[in-house]
């Protein structure tokens, strides 16, 4: 093979730019399994957490692996091997870390705030997560939600919140977003925001909410809050089915809730405090007449009065 194997050659073969006649050459070549082993083991490396550290302990290991176990015929070629192994790992390294991901989540009861690339604000809910790629933000303010969080947007390009069940655009606002496997809920506390979910496109401005759910049903009210309540202490909902109440109140305190005799289609208005897990169990079922009955301490099982 006359074309020299250098950095950017091993580039152009790993973004499949090489042309056909050079990559049956390549093929020929007695290096050209070595990069392929190597190629092999960057593959592993997965998203969205990119930990700069164990990468780096990875390559070493994986180059010293593949180094003890080819046979090399000299000592100029053991280093000539290291140093191409060693090129093609960076290569690898680099494409990994500027498509990777930067991810926030939190667990129960937790809250964390986060300031974004351009300096937008977001809070975010418990049990809940946002991801997002920090090199493309300039161009392209997107980020992946699960959960519930509130978000102070900066005035720019077109921000994006998707979820599973549809996004939400706006320029320049302050809203929240909650969102799970069967409803999208976006309230709109200052500006205008387009939500899109399945077929429905609403756009809502200052004091309007929209839910809408996976089966088609829309649902819209007004608000007279200036930020949701949940950042306060205490979650509200509005005309909302019970089992939806449940899952909130133990992601909240970290409990399970057991509900075999309960109707959990029926719906719930109303909030409960984050501060005590007894005073939120009586706000909520005390009223629908539900029992409420400790197991232990992190089990509640739940029963017709």
């Amino acid at each position: 093979m006359n074309k020299k194997i250098d950095d950017d050659f091993l580039a152009k073969w790993l973004n499949n730019q090489l042309t056909k006649n050079e990559l049956e050459d390549f093929k020929k070549t007695s290096d050209y399994a070595l990069y392929e082993k190597i190629m092999n083991v960057s593959s592993e490396f997965e998203e969205p957490i990119f930990e700069k550290e164990k990468v780096f302990e990875g390559i070493k290991e994986s180059t010293s692996a593949l180094l003890s176990t080819e046979k090399r015929k000299s000592k100029v070629y053991k280093l000539n091997w290291l140093s191409a192994a060693a090129s093609v790992l960076i290569i690898f390294s680099a494409l990994y870390f500027f498509n990777s991901s930067t991810s926030h989540e939190t667990g129960y009861g937790e809250q964390l705030a986060i300031i974004l690339p351009d300096s937008s604000e977001v809070l975010l809910n418990s049990k809940s997560s946002i991801s997002f790629k920090k090199r493309d933000w300039e161009s392209s303010r997107e980020l992946f939600l699960k959960g519930e969080a509130h978000f102070k947007v900066k005035k720019g390009e077109t921000f994006k919140v998707v979820t599973d069940l549809g996004e939400v655009k706006v320029l320049g606002t302050q809203f929240n977003v909650q969102s799970n496997k069967e409803y999208i809920e976006v309230h709109c506390f200052e500006g205008k925001v387009r939500v899109n979910s399945g077929k429905a496109n609403n756009i809502l401005t200052k004091g309007k909410a929209v839910r809408n759910f996976n089966n088609g049903v829309e649902e819209k009210w007004n608000i007279d809050q200036e930020e949701p309540t949940w950042k306060n202490g205490e979650t509200s909902f509005k005309s909302i089915a019970l089992k939806f109440i449940v899952l909130s109140i133990e992601n909240q305190y970290h409990i399970k809730i057991k509900t075999s005799d309960i109707d959990l289609t029926q719906k719930f208005t109303g909030s409960y405090t984050h501060d005590n897990l007894k005073v939120a169990l009586k706000t909520v079922f005390e009223p629908m007449k539900i029992g409420v009955i400790f197991t232990d301490t992190k089990m509640v099982t739940l029963v017709k009065k």
